[in-house]
């Protein structure tokens, strides 16, 4: 007696598909609003990593080369200027159109601005044996999301972090 009516049937039904997408919506439209606030935050973040990576390839040249390298950050127009310290050293200072720059000055996205400054002049000078012309942080804010990150120099060592 073979009954085709209690033979076992694999699949899904109709009824069970629609509740799955019904399900997928709810999640999707309740995750929506965060991951447009997660955006800026990370825009922001890519941001400060630039800068901070322009601060070590000018610690990495000082060394490479045996000569002063340093990062200005331009806290009124936003933008930092990379440059080979060659005009009185013994300063530790930026001199505009004395100082070799080193490409042209690097601007920051409209709505990041550079903050609570503590670095002398705003200024890090590497020396050729690794470390820093001086200790301080500089706070990087998006006015859009109101997110900060803080690069944090240490002359003794050179070293350069984002907090």
């Amino acid at each position: 007696m073979n009954n085709k009516r209690f033979q076992k049937t694999v699949g899904f039904t109709l009824i069970e598909m629609m509740v799955a997408i019904v399900i997928l919506g709810v999640l999707a439209a309740m995750a929506g609003p965060s991951f447009s606030r997660w955006i800026p935050k990370m825009k922001l973040k890519a941001e400060a990593r630039e800068k901070l990576n322009y601060l070590r390839q000018a610690r990495s040249r000082a060394i490479a080369e045996n000569s002063q390298y340093g990062v200005y950050f331009n806290t009124g127009n936003s933008e930092i200027i990379f440059f080979k310290d060659v005009t009185n050293p013994q300063l530790n200072l930026y001199e505009a159109g004395s100082d070799s720059i080193i490409g042209a000055p690097i601007e920051c996205e409209s709505n990041v601005l550079f903050n609570n400054s503590t670095l002398t002049n705003d200024v890090v000078i590497f020396y050729p044996n690794g470390s820093a012309s001086t200790s301080g942080q500089i706070e990087l804010h998006d006015s859009e999301s109101a997110c900060e990150h803080t690069i944090t120099v240490l002359a003794s060592t050179g070293r350069v972090r984002l907090e």
